[in-house]
């Protein structure tokens, strides 16, 4: 079909639809390929079912290649089998990328399985670990939160102010992680838990508050310090009500520059972000304790040290241990504080003791 023609993709889509139903099957678009100025050039239409490979086909295709037949062969051996290329159906790359499909799904539920153990591993030796997740439908992993004892403890302390955002995806499943993170009495950043969620919705942010604040005996914070993100908002709002919610000035900044050039006073985001004025505007926050946290940049910080620890890494146990690398880096950096604090402290008491005998 010429380009011209483009819009007539839909009444053709019909045509070929009515022309299945009339022959006992459903149809499909396939191959969709455009010219250079986006329009379309031709629109393919075939049987719902073509490409599919089915499980018998595909564990076949498994036991061939475990014992060292190459695709190729097994693609061959598949055709001959249904005897032709115009009876088997799919074709080399639906065939390959079913494989992977079934290799991905191998290797996360293990990954998984690994991960759970590893908790428990941990919980024998950490009894106050805190540990929680949800599945789906099929079994798979949706959300995970954790937090150790020390990560606890530092809670009752100082999680009066908590920070957090989710712009820091995982390698190998696409997951957000969100590292619930404050600051001590150096003013330094401490992690109270992480979180690794399936999906930045108001339902799935609420999991993570409601089994934050279970981790955290129900103490909820006085302040929180998020990206612009809504669902965030709305579950803030709805689980932790109470709590004073800020905005990132950062984001706000950068949102800015990003979607302001012309007629400010009429832009989208100028009037959104007029509304939600409460959120970010000094003159309406002064009053409240945030513990000097102006920004997410301390998640940003802990996210960009991930993406390096990461770089060459996949599973979640890899991401696991990577969040317990820095967060002990980070501890490590309090422990040389509170030396040189009480270095300083006791120098000081020297001082003030030689003064007085003077």
């Amino acid at each position: 079909m010429d380009h011209t023609d483009a819009d007539n993709v839909k009444p053709t889509k019909e045509c070929h639809e009515e022309f299945a139903r009339e022959h006992g099957f459903s149809a499909r678009k396939g191959t969709t390929r455009l010219d250079v100025e986006g329009n379309v050039k031709t629109q393919e239409f075939c049987c719902s079912k073509e490409g599919a490979v089915s499980k018998a086909d595909i564990d076949e295709a498994r036991a061939l290649k475990e014992v060292g037949v190459g695709m190729l062969q097994v693609m061959n051996y598949l055709t001959q089998q249904a005897g032709g290329y115009h009876n088997v159906g799919f074709t080399y790359k639906n065939l390959y990328n079913a494989l992977q499909r079934g290799k991905v799904n191998e290797i996360v539920n293990g990954d998984v399985n690994a991960l759970i153990a590893y908790f428990d591993y941990k919980k024998l030796y950490d009894p106050e670990f805190f540990m929680a997740y949800s599945v789906d439908e099929s079994g798979a992993l949706y959300n995970l939160i954790w937090s150790d004892s020390t990560s606890r403890s530092d809670y009752t302390c100082f999680g009066d102010v908590i920070a957090f955002d989710t712009t820091y995806k995982d390698n190998l499943y696409s997951r957000p992680i969100m590292p619930i993170v404050g600051i001590n009495h150096h003013h330094n950043t401490i992690v109270f838990a992480t979180v690794i969620i399936a999906d930045e919705t108001s339902q799935f942010f609420e999991w993570v508050l409601q089994n934050f604040l279970e981790a955290m005996m129900n103490k909820s914070p006085i302040s929180v310090v998020t990206d612009g993100d809504r669902a965030m908002q709305r579950a803030i709002k709805s689980i932790i009500p109470y709590a004073k919610h800020k905005l990132c000035y950062c984001h706000i900044s950068r949102n800015a520059q990003a979607n302001i050039e012309f007629n400010v006073e009429k832009h989208p985001w100028v009037i959104e972000k007029g509304n939600t004025r409460y959120l970010w505007a000094q003159a309406y926050l002064t009053s409240h304790f945030f513990a000097n946290i102006r920004s997410t940049q301390r998640c940003e910080s802990m996210n960009a040290s991930l993406a390096i620890a990461l770089k060459h890494k996949k599973t979640y146990l890899d991401v696991v241990r990577a969040i317990e690398d820095e967060i002990s880096r980070m501890r490590m950096n309090e422990l040389k504080a509170d030396y040189l604090s009480s270095r300083r402290s006791t120098s000081r008491s020297q001082n003030w003791f030689r003064h007085i005998k003077l």
